[in-house]
């Protein structure tokens, strides 16, 4: 089941219009922006995006932000991501899979020093739980974090139900373009 809607919902994220899929990038900005959260927060894990998932590297131009950007690196040769604080983009290389990662210089940052983490998925249920690319590498990360953890998805992406597995680690709110979900086991 979680193939056949990693495959399904993967496919209606690449297929977005540049213009909505602005429209709504920016809208989960907006909400994200007001939450308590994320107002409280100092250090926030983010991500950059890939396979059409929201983009939330606009964070990093807002001046007065005043917060503390910190990005995983997938740890050579292992399913483990390493936590790095970043000031700009101009602190990632290609890495890993072909994502943009923290640059490894950089200073590394503890899970339990994360305010809020952003999670990206292909698929999250109301309760919390998640699809991702398969490799468990943020299950692995989340049980790690001591802070809120935020799913991020375009509303589409919000299925019924996910069957949980042993080593998931379910999201403790999930935020769209249209809504604020707080998960419900």
């Amino acid at each position: 089941m979680k193939q056949r809607l990693r495959s399904e919902i993967l496919l209606k994220r690449l297929k977005q219009q540049p213009v909505q899929k602005r429209k709504k990038d920016q809208k989960i900005l907006q909400l994200l922006q007001k939450m308590d959260e994320f107002k409280k927060a100092r250090k926030i894990l983010l991500y950059l995006p890939i396979h059409g998932e929201v983009d939330l590297s606009a964070l990093f131009d807002i001046p007065t932000l005043n917060k503390k950007i910190v990005l995983p690196r997938v740890k050579s040769t292992t399913t483990t991501l390493i936590l790095y604080k970043i000031k700009n983009l101009k602190d990632v290389e290609l890495g890993a899979y072909k994502i943009l990662e923290p640059k490894k210089h950089l200073q590394k940052v503890k899970p339990e020093e994360i305010d809020l983490a952003f999670i990206p998925g292909i698929a999250f249920s109301k309760d919390g739980h998640r699809v991702g690319y398969g490799k468990g590498f943020y299950d692995r990360l989340m049980k790690k974090l001591t802070c809120p953890k935020i799913g991020i998805a375009y509303e589409f992406q919000i299925v019924n139900n996910i069957p949980g597995e042993k080593h998931d680690v379910p999201v403790d709110m999930i935020i769209t373009e249209k809504t604020t979900r707080i998960s419900t086991p």
